[in-house]
């Protein structure tokens, strides 16, 4: 077959014309490969740990030590409690969600518009549906509220047993520093329809009164009213969790193995109040602790405050019950 000139020419002017354009859609493909980037956010603790496993089960094994404020590139994200990130040094490791401003890099972004984190304020966290660091979820079908600030998160679930009222209580120390685990100074108040405080029980009288249902549930508390009405449209609720903005690890069903029997009256085969209460203690850098508190029951209650000192913060629960038919 016989091509001119003409058509060699006019071949190779269309070749050398399609080139800018070939180039400019594989620098597009290799732009869209990039990894998102997050910012690393400190939530008051000096640096985080990135560690070579996803659970970041103790003793740490570190890979490096994230400063606040740095960029990561985040290469894997299944919003589990870690996500796979690298430095920009070439590190890879894991690193808790609860720290990474996702969405952000630190060539464009200056401090997140919405924290990671609950705000206190006269050093009072309040947990709030959908706030930022505020958190709910089932726990083997209780519902939990949890609360993250200054690096730490303090998650709660209350029962009422029919004989008292059975407060479960996890605490996570993602802070640089020791926290001290004091039971003693955990108060549940009832504020409607009565202003009271319900004095917390021994365990050990607990233990001892074998015939009343001390780990029975007739009743699981709710959020209360006042905790919701600053929700968010979209924000998870008792009845739709699927979606949690602000997602925080199981740290109770990690810890405590409490079946939940809601509006029934089952009873849990295996449980030792003594065994199973919160224990006064330390915890150090990256450690939880969990475990439980009676507190005395007032049948008519109906909206309730539990309150947690840590560190130097109170964690303040708003939880309700349901009125009794």
């Amino acid at each position: 077959m016989f091509v001119s000139a003409k058509h060699i020419l006019l071949g190779s002017a269309a070749l050398l014309l399609s080139l800018p354009a070939m180039a400019a859609e594989e620098n597009n493909l290799a732009i869209a490969a990039q990894p998102p980037h997050a910012l690393v956010s400190c939530s008051g603790m000096p640096s985080v740990p990135m560690t070579a496993d996803a659970e970041q089960a103790l003793p740490l094994r570190l890979v490096a030590t994230l400063t606040c404020g740095g960029d990561v590139a985040v290469l894997s994200d299944d919003e589990g409690y870690t996500a796979r990130v690298r430095t920009s040094d070439g590190k890879e490791g894991y690193v808790a969600r609860m720290y990474l401003f996702m969405g952000k890099s630190s060539a464009n972004s200056g401090a997140p518009a919405h924290p990671l984190v609950a705000t206190a304020v006269n050093g009072v966290a309040r947990w709030n549906a959908g706030a930022p660091g505020c958190d709910q979820f089932l726990s083997q079908g209780r519902l939990v509220e949890s609360l993250t600030a200054n690096g730490i998160t303090v998650q709660v679930s209350l029962q009422d047993t029919g004989w008292k009222l059975r407060a479960s209580i996890a605490i996570s120390n993602q802070t640089g520093a020791n926290l001290a685990v004091l039971p003693s100074l955990i108060t549940l108040d009832e504020l409607q329809p009565n202003l009271r405080l319900l004095p917390a029980q021994n365990p050990s009288r607990i233990a001892h009164a074998v015939n009343h249902q001390s780990l029975w549930t007739i009743a699981s508390a709710e959020p209360s009213p006042s905790a919701v009405v600053l929700r968010e449209s979209g924000s998870a609720s008792p009845q739709n969790l699927a979606y949690r903005s602000n997602a925080a690890p199981d740290y109770l069903s990690q810890r405590l193995v409490l079946a939940s029997a809601k509006n029934s009256a089952a009873r849990e085969d295996s449980g030792d109040p003594l065994a199973l209460a919160l224990k006064a203690g330390s915890l150090a850098p990256q450690q939880k602790a969990a475990g439980v508190i009676w507190f005395a029951r007032d049948a008519n209650a109906r909206e309730l405050s539990l309150r947690v000192p840590v560190g130097d913060l109170v964690f303040d629960f708003p939880l309700s019950f349901e009125a009794h038919k």
